[in-house]
């Protein structure tokens, strides 16, 4: 069982991603003449985003005890040097095997997923304050 802040990570970007797709979609299927291939790259985008993120928030947040703080800090460092390089692979991939793929859409929608999750961490301190 995951712990509560990972929980909350994990559905708001779920959320986020799901709302991106469906604006994606409905942007493909208007203007475009191939709503899949857009939504495709919106999802991809999207988790390019999400999965480091994951993986950031849960390595970071391992440890809580104030004993700990050196563990912290490291946790810390290596959760941030692993979600760069999980963007950078994410990335990497969708240029070497992405040839469907809108590439200007997965550049969007990964940009347009860190207001997301600006708006959803706030909501969850706010949440958590009280």
């Amino acid at each position: 069982m995951l712990q509560r802040p990972q929980v909350i990570v994990l559905l708001g970007h779920g959320i986020s991603l799901l709302i991106l797709v469906a604006l994606a979609t409905a942007y493909g299927a208007l203007f475009t003449s191939s709503a899949w291939r857009v939504a495709q790259s919106a999802f991809c985008g999207g988790l390019i985003f999400s999965l480091p993120t994951l993986y950031f928030t849960l390595y970071a947040f391992r440890y809580g005890k104030a004993e700990q703080a050196t563990l912290m800090t490291q946790s810390f460092y290596r959760g941030q040097a692993g979600k760069f390089s999980l963007v950078t692979m994410g990335f990497a991939l969708v240029f070497a095997f992405g040839t469907t793929l809108a590439i200007p859409v997965v550049f969007v929608s990964f940009c347009l997923m860190i207001p997301a999750h600006i708006v959803a961490a706030t909501f969850i301190s706010q949440n958590n304050s009280r």
